[in-house]
């Protein structure tokens, strides 16, 4: 009997060989396009922040309603899949319609909600789809993607009524090679503008009589340009884009712009034949002081080059499947989004147009192009390690309150700043200086990121919150806070978004444990890999889950203890083997009810109340017995203070630990105690003496450094 539980052990420990190693090969093969896991897998299962693998290619995009009452149809709002390019594809695993889950209203519409979808088709399929009556021939995919900006592309002289954006503009007037021909169109161009005629190159040595005569005649010129172009807007129409996605005819120029810009140089002939031809030439515009006149092309070259105009201001260019094709298309809001990730390119020069968002959430395109990147790779992941001087240097940034859109500033100081004070980008400014002045090795976001009730684009709000430290390089840890999930994503998608980021250290941790973002890093020493320091990082939850039983906040659950400390367990090995006096911290959102012992030293201040939960899981006592000295969190913004809290006082059991806060820092979030000034909380490890410092920057002096205190010094808390 003894045998048989030992062979089913064996038998389940070479099954899980088996797996582990299956899964590898798949996702190895998966990444190199041996086999394709959306063939398998339905991309609907997927979160909706993830885009198709780099081996569907997109063929058309479209943008649709959907009307309230059908709002719960997961179709609603998507184009039907014998619609758009290659017109009927007869099954999902060929190719579909994808929806960006986000209503491009942001849910301002009472009746309605707009969808952007996108086609995807597999490569595999191009083969096989009869592409004989398309007429573009191996334009079969898209591209590049450029978006309108009506107001700014019709000011271009020649681009009034076709208002091609300027960033296809850009790149045929690259392209074209100018001769002497256009220079005498630019001049005609430049004698009938209408900026004031300043710039013409009179020969040096005629007389001034000349000169008059020469000005009069560009006057004149001049009055009967502008009386002709007065005349030819009354006969222009606007040009009504076709907002049927599938009607690719690009909005034409009316005439040709050498038509539309031409001079008739015979009505210009002076009728007085006192002028001499020197005269004559002398009424010349020196190519060196043209203003600058962009290439305008003709529709046909517009077409030849595979830019064509879809709709809601958008153009898709098509050629053939390659490395450098779009294989991704997300949608952010607000003229401060930010697209953090080094693979995708925001579009700024235009925003959707007929949308109804507001002015400060306007929609913007994103697109990737090529393959997805594997942000796990050593080139956006690398190992915390302490410095060669011994020194480790973390900034804590608790409580951004990010909005999608700049948001709106709640209790800034000083008071009369409020008036037009944008909250987002006034602490992204207060942030990179601190991060300029200090230069931290490693940063950790201590929960709300996010203000849920002002951001109905949570991703946008992640990702300017994520963006200066990506760009920076610098690694960094997410925990969630309570408000972080009351926006457009769930706790766990916000998790998997900080998690899945160039230079993010987070994790979502395990499924058997409560909550998400409960992990463990360590930091290596300067000479080897064993750790010096261990960081506990935990999920503190939101509201209590039972608030007639214990009303407030929610606690750090049983899972989590157990957790930690399995997680030290597995450590204890490694750091017996730093030769050095191992240091712990742990950093989440709400404090814990130790927080409230006020009769206890610190350093700091407290200007409001402390919101711990009610019921206490003894998570302090449990921390405190895998040697953490330090805990730090945010919730409170007013609150800055590190307080010394000693359990079991006097006794063989004695542990002391720091409990500290970091201080609000956006200004999306409540102030509003006293003047309070937003700040930032750094610590400084020294792991030569096992030493733990730590001090604070204001946003009204950020170059000074203020309550500067030592916490631990050769691995104990330092007494007060």
């Amino acid at each position: 009997m003894l045998g048989l539980p030992r062979r089913w052990l064996r038998q389940l420990y070479y099954l899980s060989g088996f797996l582990v190693v299956a899964i590898i090969l798949i996702a190895v093969a998966n990444q190199q396009h041996v086999i394709h896991i959306q063939d398998y897998i339905p991309i609907s299962l997927t979160p909706s922040f993830f885009q198709p693998s780099a081996d569907s290619y997109i063929v058309d995009i479209a943008i649709k309603d959907c009307y309230t009452y059908n709002s719960g149809n997961k179709n609603c709002g998507v184009p039907k899949l014998s619609e758009g390019k290659f017109g009927k594809i007869t099954t999902e695993d060929i190719g579909q319609w994808i929806k960006i889950d986000k209503d491009l209203a942001l849910g301002s519409g009472w009746f309605k909600k707009q969808f952007f979808s996108y086609k995807a088709i597999q490569s595999s399929a191009l083969s096989e789809i009869d592409t004989s009556k398309e007429e573009d021939g191996n334009k079969l995919v898209v591209i590049d993607i450029a978006i309108s900006n009506p107001s700014e592309d019709s000011k271009i002289k020649g681009n009034e009524k076709s208002k091609i954006p300027q960033y296809i503009l850009d790149h045929f007037h690259s392209s074209k090679i100018f001769g002497d021909s256009d220079h005498e169109d630019l001049i005609e161009k430049a004698k009938a503008s209408e900026k004031n005629p300043t710039k013409i190159d009179l020969d040096r040595d005629k007389e001034n009589s000349t000169s008059k005569k020469l000005n009069d005649l560009v006057e004149k010129e001049k009055a009967e340009a502008e009386a002709a172009e007065a005349a030819k807007e009354k006969e222009f129409e606007e040009v009504i884009a076709p907002q049927d996605p599938n009607n690719d005819v690009v909005p034409e120029n009316e005439e040709d712009n050498d038509d539309e810009n031409e001079t008739n140089d015979n009505d210009k002939e002076p009728e007085s034949n006192e002028e001499s031809p020197k005269e004559k030439r002398a009424v010349e515009i020196s190519r060196h002081d043209l203003s600058r006149t962009m290439y305008i092309p003709s529709k046909e070259e517009i077409a030849k080059s595979g830019w064509k105009y879809k709709s809601n201001g958008v153009w898709l260019k098509y050629g053939p499947p390659s490395d450098n094709a779009v294989t991704g298309i997300d949608i952010l809001f607000g003229e401060d989004s930010v697209d953090p990730r080094p693979n995708w390119r925001l579009i700024k020069d235009g925003s959707l147009t007929d949308v109804n968002t507001q002015n400060d959430k306007r929609a913007y395109l994103s697109i990737r192009k090529g393959d997805k990147v594997n942000y796990k790779l050593p080139k956006y992941q690398s190992p915390l390690k302490v410095n060669k001087n011994g020194k480790f240097k973390i900034l804590q940034v608790a409580d951004l309150h990010f909005s999608t859109g700049v948001g709106e500033c709640r209790d800034p100081v000083p008071g009369s700043s409020k008036k037009g004070c944008e909250a987002d980008p006034r602490t992204i400014q207060f942030l990179e200086k601190v991060l300029d002045i200090e230069k931290p090795d490693f940063v950790v976001l201590t929960g709300d990121q996010i203000f849920g009730e002002t951001a109905p684009d949570a991703e946008t709000a992640v990702f300017k919150a994520l963006y200066p430290f990506i760009k920076r390089k610098i690694p960094f840890a997410v925990t969630l806070g309570n408000h972080d999930s009351e926006g457009s994503l769930k706790r766990s998608e916000i998790m998997s978004l900080s998690s899945n980021l160039p230079f993010s250290l987070s994790s979502l941790g395990p499924e058997s444990v409560d909550g998400y973002g409960n992990y463990v890093l360590t930091v290596e020493a300067p000479l080897s890999r064993n750790p010096a320091m261990s960081l506990y990082f935990l999920d503190s939850h939101s509201y209590s889950q039972n608030p007639k039983v214990n009303p407030g906040y929610d606690w750090i659950k049983e899972s989590q203890l157990q957790f930690v400390e399995a997680a030290h367990a597995d450590l204890k090995k490694a750091i017996d083997a730093y030769t050095h006096i191992h240091l712990s911290m742990a950093f989440f959102h709400i404090p814990l009810p130790e927080y409230k012992n006020l009769n206890q030293p610190f350093i700091g201040e407290h200007r409001e109340g402390i919101t711990a939960p009610r019921y206490n899981t003894g998570a302090r006592a449990v921390l405190g017995k895998l040697g953490v000295k330090v805990i730090s969190v945010g919730h409170d913004h007013c609150n800055d203070y590190c307080l010394q809290d000693i359990q079991d006082k006097d006794t063989d059991q004695e542990n002391k630990m720091w409990l500290c806060y970091g201080g609000g820092v956006g200004e999306g979030g409540y102030g509003g105690y006293g003047g309070y000034v937003r700040r930032l909380r750094v610590f400084e490890i020294n792991t030569n003496n096992a030493e733990i410092k730590s001090w604070k920057r204001a946003e009204n002096e950020p170059e000074r450094d203020f309550d500067t205190q030592i916490l631990v010094t050769d691995g104990n808390v330092v007494n007060y």
